[in-house]
């Protein structure tokens, strides 16, 4: 087989092991070996490295750079792989590992033995245990690379020989990804899935420690967050489109990043200095670092939750205060996490929770968290509704039946942020056009960044020709806002992760 079909080959099926891979992976924590569900997955993920190494002699992921490489070829992470790829490379980046082979000749036994020491063996403050027990089990066929051991260089040369074959296009890069040569919105966008992707994999990192721990890193915190606060305060707002992209099995830690990005956003229309944004956005990153606290199966519940179960979820503000004081020194980004994680729903008319006594103010930035958290909870997936509110319709509410909930100046800056059509907006325009919004237009709220979805005369843009309006044209009005179910062709998830 030739490299080209190599290359074709292990595209296909790269997303398809990275899938599998995964789900042995959580299904390992829950379950012992010998149990029937980790064997079935076990067998699915078998079958793939079988059918892979019929035409391969190895099957390796590598991760570099936040971005999956199987057999040299880089996964692209679409909205159906999205929440799959971060949570994978959490995995990775928690053990130090740069990557893993999988050689000619590996049987389901030695696969069994090798995710037994994955998960048994995992501990994030000294890693080397894991490449140890490996060693130790003289595993010949299942290979683990040391991150410092990735040679980044020569994936990189590799991605260069394919974009030389394939006539310049890289062979999977959409517009705006990574790696683009130019400036504008293309390169911007590239910036903010870059930091986007950093930011949620690091959280996982800072949840799992203060889990660990009992207290969070603010300062590994502080460093997530500044690249954020590097592109608000640039006006490059790309990074707000991708609050609106909805994943099941990183919601945890997207849901505080998209708060902290939400946040930081805020703030700086609000006038707020670049290392008071850097506070915020750390605040806003562990607000909800009391529901660590919180049993697993009432944070999960789908249902409704009894009074009993209501009144421990209720607690993760006090928990969240209680997991701050214990921060070393007590500095004034330890004071400030400390107030809002306290502060955080008790709403601007003091109705919310804890309780206080009357006169109590929440800080200014608790009413900034608190909104962000608000418009972006209310966007997730719920057992109890057909589908999520849209950005839109999360916005309607927030300045309508909810608005006294929270501060004005905080509404408006709210509005400054996503816009009056935030991202994943379906509109209707009146030239004829559906188009989709992608990010917010910072210099008019009216007319955000989108991608033409349909033509006047009916028909989509070819997918090698797409058609982006940066932003949309000053003689283009929307006529009407489209409700997802409206045009039920259209995955709009899909086409914010490609943007």
């Amino acid at each position: 087989m030739s490299d080209r079909q190599l290359e074709q080959e292990s595209a296909v099926n790269g997303p398809q092991f990275v899938l599998r891979l995964s789900a042995l992976i959580r299904i390992a924590r829950i379950y012992d070996v010998s149990n029937q569900a980790f064997k079935k997955q076990l067998q699915n993920f078998s079958e793939v490295i079988l059918e892979a190494m019929e035409k391969q002699s190895e099957l390796a992921l590598v991760a570099v750079a936040d971005y999956l490489y199987v057999n040299g070829v880089r996964i692209r992470a679409d909205a159906s792989l999205l929440s799959v790829y971060h949570a994978l490379l959490g995995e990775l980046s928690s053990r130090a590992i740069g990557g893993i082979r999988f050689h000619q000749g590996v049987e389901v036994a030695e696969l069994e033995k090798f995710f037994q020491l994955f998960v048994s063996a995992e501990d994030p403050q000294n890693p080397e245990r894991l490449f140890q027990a490996v060693a130790d089990a003289r595993l010949e066929h299942v290979e683990l690379l040391k991150t410092r051991d990735v040679d980044a260089d020569e994936i990189a040369h590799r991605l260069e020989e394919q974009m030389h074959r394939t006539g310049g296009r890289g062979g999977r890069r959409s517009e705006g990804e990574p790696g683009e040569g130019g400036g504008g919105l293309s390169a911007e966008r590239g910036r903010a899935k870059r930091t986007f992707s950093q930011a949620v994999t690091g959280t996982r990192r800072v949840v799992q420690q203060a889990i660990k721990t009992g207290k969070p890193d603010l300062r590994f915190a502080k460093r997530l967050i500044q690249p954020v606060v590097d592109n608000i305060m640039k006006n490059e707002y790309s990074i707000v489109g991708l609050t609106a992209l909805k994943s099941h099995d990183e919601y945890t830690y997207a849901h505080c990043v998209n708060v902290s990005t939400l946040s930081v956003g805020m703030g700086h229309v609000m006038g707020m200095p670049r290392q008071t944004l850097a506070d915020l956005g750390v605040a806003a990153l562990v607000h909800d670092i009391g529901k660590i606290r919180v049993p697993g199966d009432v944070l999960r519940k789908p249902a409704k939750l009894t009074d009993e179960e209501w009144r421990l979820m209720r607690r993760h503000p006090l928990e969240g205060m209680k997991m701050m004081i214990r921060m070393p020194g007590l500095s004034s980004l330890a004071l400030d996490s400390m107030r809002t994680a306290l502060e955080h729903h008790m709403g601007a008319n003091l109705k919310g929770y804890p309780k206080t006594e009357a006169g109590w103010q929440q800080a200014p930035m608790s009413r900034i968290v608190a909104l962000a958290d608000c418009f972006d909870a209310m966007t997730a997936h719920r057992a109890y509704r057909k589908r999520p509110f849209t950005q839109y319709e999360a916005l309607r509410r927030l300045l309508g039946p909810d608005k006294e909930q929270f501060d004005p100046t905080v509404r408006w800056a709210l509005i400054r942020v996503v816009g009056l059509y935030p991202p994943g907006t379906l509109l209707q325009v009146d030239s004829g056009h559906v188009v989709l919004a992608l990010s917010p237009n910072p210099e008019d709220p009216r007319r955000p960044n989108c991608k033409v979805l349909v033509r006047p005369d009916g028909t989509p843009p070819p997918d090698d020709q797409p058609e982006n309006w940066d932003p949309m044209p000053a003689d283009r009005r929307v006529t009407k806002v489209l409700k997802p179910e409206d045009i039920t062709t259209i995955n709009v998830d899909e086409h914010l992760s490609a943007f």
